[in-house]
Order: C-alpha cells, then sequence, then structure tokens
C-alpha cells in the first residue's frame, strides 16, 4: 500500500485500485474514490460491504490494504461509540492529545460550539448518549481536521437526538470545512447531509450522485423522495412509504 498525504490544492483523498482482504474473503475489490476539500460524502451499503473497512484504512487504522492512498494530512474519526476515557471529564477529553495553541481555550470553544458550555468539568456517566457523541465531535475538530470520518455515529441515538445531531454536523462542517466521509445504513441520513452519495456493494462502488440541492434539506422535498426510492431499490429494499 502507498500512503501519501496531501497539500491544500490537491483533493483531500484519493484512492485508486485499492484492496482489502480476510483470509480469502476479499472485502474490497479495487476501489476508487477521490473527495474535494469541504466536500461532504455519504457512504451507503449493506453489513459487509466494506464501508467501515474503507474508513478505517484512510483513518490509517489498518494498513492491510494493496493500491494507491492519498489521504487527509490530519485526519480525525468519530465512531458510533464516543469512545470517551471514563477517568477523563468531558474538556479532558477533547483536548487530550491537542498540541495546539492554549488546548484548554480551544477545547473550551469547541464544546461551546457542540452547545456544551458549562459542562466542560462533566464526567462522561454524567452526559446523555447525545452529549457524549457531541463531545465526541469536539474532540474531532478541536484539532482542525482536513478530513472527518464519520463512522455510523448516529446510529446509536434516539430518533429526536438523531435529528438534532445531524442538524450539529451539518452546521459544524459548513463551519469547518473538512472533507468528510459518513459510513451510514440510513438512506435518508446520506441524501440530507451529503454533497455525494456513494454505494458499495461487495467491496466496489457501484452508485455514485451528486446532491445539488440548497440546505438545509426537507425530508418531504420531491427530489428527496425520489433519490430515497431509487437508493432503496438500489440497495434491494422494498419503500413501502412511496407512492403507487
Amino acid at each position: 500500500m502507498t500512503t501519501t498525504t496531501t497539500t491544500t490544492t490537491e483533493q483531500v483523498v484519493r484512492v485508486r485500485g485499492v484492496r482489502r482482504a480476510f483470509g480469502d474473503t476479499e472485502v474490497l475489490a479495487g476501489i476508487d474514490l477521490d473527495i474535494a476539500p469541504g466536500e461532504f460524502v455519504a457512504l451507503l451499503g449493506h453489513s459487509g460491504s466494506g464501508k467501515s473497512t474503507l474508513l478505517r484504512i484512510l483513518a490509517g487504522l489498518d494498513d492491510g490494504a494493496t493500491g494507491e492512498i492519498r489521504t487527509g494530512s490530519a485526519p480525525a474519526v468519530v465512531f458510533q461509540d464516543p469512545r470517551l476515557f471514563p477517568w477523563r471529564r468531558a474538556l479532558e477529553n477533547v483536548v487530550l492529545g491537542h498540541r495546539g495553541a492554549d488546548p484548554v481555550a480551544h477545547g473550551r470553544e469547541m464544546l461551546a460550539e457542540v452547545g456544551l458550555a458549562g459542562r466542560e468539568d462533566a464526567w462522561p456517566r454524567e452526559l446523555s448518549g447525545g452529549q457524549r457523541q457531541r463531545v465526541a465531535l469536539a474532540r474531532a475538530l478541536v484539532r482542525e481536521p482536513d478530513l472527518l470520518l464519520l463512522d455510523e455515529p448516529f446510529s446509536a441515538l434516539d430518533a429526536l437526538t438523531r435529528i438534532s445531531a445531524q442538524q450539529l454536523v451539518q452546521a459544524l462542517c459548513q463551519r469547518h470545512q473538512p472533507a468528510v466521509l459518513l459510513v451510514t445504513h440510513d438512506v435518508e441520513e446520506a441524501l440530507l447531509l451529503a454533497d455525494r452519495v456513494l454505494v458499495l456493494h461487495e467491496g466496489r462502488v457501484v452508485h455514485d450522485d451528486r446532491l445539488d440541492l440548497p440546505m438545509p434539506r426537507r425530508r418531504d422535498h420531491p427530489e428527496i423522495v425520489a433519490r430515497r426510492v431509487e437508493l432503496l431499490s438500489l440497495l434491494g429494499v422494498r419503500d413501502d412509504s412511496a407512492p403507487l
């Protein structure tokens, strides 16, 4: 595997012919992918299609792939599990390992930005699931990443908290402008948040479509509804809510 980092004038992510196998099972079968600075890409696919494997490769957490991989110089990852250290308070979790100028002040600013001003000294056990995920987002963004990797960060949240978290991520990404790769099972989530929606099937990108719709987007927008039906059909899921 050849891995390099980008300059500000290049694509943040450039992947060519990337393959990854576990034993005799090929999970990624020759992936090509570009993500531009500030672009938000959502990646859909069934369980086992290789979505999280690709994300981990881009994050530098899996060195078993082959092919060309050019990725961000400062990637950050948010997982489904916030992965906070329970023995550290919220602010301590956010700034852990941060070597920038005045990390504590920057960490306080980021906690305020995710709606947690005044909770800097809270232990993770004192926070709700949605609040813990906000701390994880603050921890990722405090380092001002050029690439933000989101691995199903909303899937463990209840419906109302999930909507709030989606809106927060949309606002944060518009403000900070990292390139974003969101791995999700939720077609509607992908359509509401992303500039491009990709579908991964049997280790290959089988669909790559751009959405030129202004933000924020409405779930009942005719184009969102039509794209939802198309994507669900591509994923082999019947949409019983679609008009006959």
